[in-house]
């Protein structure tokens, strides 16, 4: 059984449908790339941040991946149909997707934490990765990635105030542009324009580390 799409519950730009499943595959290959130069700079100098690094976008961008196919396949739908599969087993499709995005985003996320966590601290966020919360709705996880991530840039800030380089500098931007994305997905109830906004936002901060990573690789 179908439904006519709901468009006045859907925060998303009409332009844009399709689109961000596109940006959740282009973010997802970046992320992958990132994932291998962080493991081949492990394998090279043993850092726990490369280790790190490469267990996070990993995770990051498989969860990115299983989104952009499960949210590609409703988009495909109501183009080809004109329809919205509102009551239809395969609707669960999507939901799920989304939460398999939710579950690895939140690991990775604890993964980037851990980068920066003294090693005695380190054993205490580990619960998170075993057991990841389970909060249910669009705006919590947006809240908790934001929290996980805020972490993750005050550091990387305070590390390039000390350094002041290139290198760190990406490396602020990066997760500065992460962290960015789901600040503003949680502001998409007032403006549409924000949700494409954030997710220009999202594929800048995979750049920017790739960026850093390549630099790095060739020295």
């Amino acid at each position: 059984m179908v439904a006519e799409f709901p468009f006045e519950n859907v925060l998303i730009p009409y332009r844009f449908f399709g689109f961000d499943s596109v940006m959740y595959l282009v973010s997802a290959i970046i992320g992958f790339l990132v994932s291998f130069y962080a493991f081949r700079l492990f394998t090279l100098a043993e850092k726990k941040f490369h280790f790190y690094l490469y267990l996070a976008f990993t995770v990051i961008s498989m969860g990115l991946l299983t989104l952009s196919i499960t949210s590609g396949y409703v988009y495909l739908n109501y183009f080809l149909t004109g329809t919205y599969i509102a009551l239809d087993p395969y609707s669960s499709v999507d939901d799920f997707g989304y939460w398999i995005y939710y579950i690895a985003s939140l690991v990775g996320y604890a993964l980037l934490a851990l980068i920066y966590l003294p090693e005695q601290k380190k054993s205490k966020l580990l619960p998170l990765l075993i057991f990841p919360p389970w909060y249910k709705g669009f705006p919590y996880f947006q809240i908790l990635s934001f929290f996980l991530l805020s972490y993750v840039v005050f550091r990387s800030i305070a590390n390039f105030s000390l350094n002041r380089n290139l290198n760190s500098l990406l490396v602020m931007l990066a997760f500065a542009g992460m962290s960015l994305f789901h600040l503003l997905l949680f502001f998409t109830s007032f403006s549409k324009i924000i949700y494409v906004v954030a997710h220009f936002s999202l594929l800048f901060g995979f750049l920017a580390l790739l960026a850093m990573l390549v630099r790095v690789s060739r020295k």
